[in-house]
């Protein structure tokens, strides 16, 4: 694993990367006035990381009791971070009922993987070349699900990319991989749950 020294505080670097991606993504949809789409990201990212942050007392529940400071310091693991993922579905399926725009989960997804692969690389050192490539590709991708009215099958296409990616790093079969396929799939769903009920 590699790790991010933020002065004397030393990460995980796809934690860190992670982070930045949600920030980036909800600045950019506050700066674009995307207010619905924004409010229903930042309180979703706020309950999938609420959630993995305290689900150490769910999953390590007599070290927690013994030592409570461990909430500051560790988290529920690949357990809590699965849950986490399901809380905040959950809190979007509930959520997809108000005005929420439908092409606000594939930009604001789209923009989260994007801004995580860039942040991500830089952080772990990959060469200056395939992170532009990363970018360019990327935001190709998005100036498109902006303009173009198949977002779905854009949204697709680019997870593909990105599995072809991954496969050629031999991450197929990663939690970050495996993350983009559900959150994809989600989105699918509840997109096409929202056109039959139009």
């Amino acid at each position: 694993m590699d790790w991010v020294s933020i002065g004397s505080l030393t990460i995980p670097a796809s934690w860190a990367a992670m982070v930045l991606a949600f920030l980036l993504t909800f600045i950019f949809l506050y700066i674009r006035r995307d207010k619905v789409v924004a409010d229903w990201y930042g309180n979703a990212i706020f309950i999938f990381i609420f959630t993995w942050k305290l689900s150490v007392v769910l999953f390590q529940l007599k070290l927690t009791i013994s030592n409570p400071l461990n909430i500051l310091y560790f988290n529920g693991g690949i357990k809590g971070y699965w849950l986490g993922l399901a809380v905040a579905i959950i809190y979007t399926v509930f959520k997809r009922k108000s005005d929420l725009e439908r092409s606000g989960y594939a930009l604001s997804w789209l923009l989260t993987v994007v801004f995580y692969e860039a942040i991500y690389g830089f952080f772990i050192g990959d060469s200056l070349t395939l992170i532009v490539i990363q970018l360019i590709v990327g935001i190709g991708f998005l100036v498109a699900v902006i303009y173009k009215s198949n977002q779905i099958q854009l949204l697709i296409l680019f997870i593909g990319v990105q599995g072809l990616a991954y496969s050629i790093k031999n991450e197929l079969l990663s939690t970050t991989m495996a993350t983009y396929f559900i959150v994809t799939v989600f989105i699918i769903m509840i997109v096409k749950a929202e056109v039959r009920n139009d």
